[in-house]
């Protein structure tokens, strides 16, 4: 559907889009509940085009609850 939601309201948000999700920071897809709860972890954008360089904290958008 497009809409961005953080990991806290995904469950909610999947009765009314039964779609998969996307982790908007490292582009991983997920068809179901079980495989977004158990992504925790995740690289940036710039943590995947930087490379080594990178030397900011490694935050994920839809990990963090």
């Amino acid at each position: 559907c497009g809409d961005v939601v953080k990991k806290p309201k995904l469950d909610q948000h999947s009765w009314k889009c039964h779609s998969g999700f996307d982790c908007i920071d490292c582009s991983k897809s997920f068809n179901s509940s079980a495989e977004w709860k158990g992504h925790t972890s995740c690289i940036s954008e710039a943590e995947k085009y930087q490379g080594a360089l990178y030397k900011g904290p490694k935050v994920c958008y839809i990990c963090s609850i």
